[in-house]
């Protein structure tokens, strides 16, 4: 095993997402992940109410009418994204008191620390997609002859073994609720919810 391209990358992975985590802070980071929680959890709770006047806009709302999925969805991303917007005036807000106080240093460490970590776990993902999708005869040498390549695929084996193999119910039964108009998501149907 040598260096290649592959470690250049995966490096410049974790020391960008480190730096970006440092410079925002764990506080800022960790913020904007319950952002998007809570505006998903917003969306899914108001997309319902939402969808009516989507249906109402000219020139959309007729093609949105017409498919009962197509509505959905709609609602519960144009809900979803004002909700983020929303939550995302407030994340600053907080991060920059944090890190105006005594505790700026240790927000900054631990958002060094989170942010390897995020990164460790994007270079992950993108292993494991390249493991399901690529086949053994087709690897390409600079990522099989890495040095982190077994960090690595370690980590993806790891997250591969967590990944549940259905839906669970507290994310299944809201998803379901909302489409439930539509016959429910059909790939979601039976055994789907745990």
């Amino acid at each position: 095993m040598s260096f290649t391209i592959a470690d250049g990358v995966i490096l410049a992975v974790l020391l960008i997402s480190g730096l970006l985590a440092w410079s925002r802070g764990f506080t800022r980071e960790a913020l904007a992940i319950l952002g998007w929680i809570l505006a998903a959890i917003a969306a899914l709770n108001v997309a319902l109410l939402i969808e009516p006047l989507l249906q109402e806009i000219p020139g959309v709302g007729p093609m949105l009418a017409s498919s009962c999925t197509l509505s959905k969805l709609a609602a519960f991303s144009v809900s979803f994204a004002i909700a983020l917007i929303l939550l995302s005036i407030f994340t600053p807000l907080f991060s920059s008191a944090v890190q105006d106080s005594v505790l700026g240093p240790v927000d900054k460490g631990l958002g060094f620390v989170f942010g390897v970590a995020r990164g460790l776990v994007l270079a992950a993902v993108v292993y494991l997609i390249y493991d399901q999708v690529v086949p053994p005869t087709d690897r390409l040498a600079i990522i099989d002859d890495s040095r982190l390549i077994g960090m690595i695929a370690e980590a993806a084996s790891i997250m591969s073994a967590e990944l549940p193999t259905t839906l669970p119910s507290w994310l299944f039964d809201p998803v379901n609720s909302l489409m439930s108009e539509c016959g429910g998501v059909p790939a979601l149907s039976g055994d789907a919810a745990a």
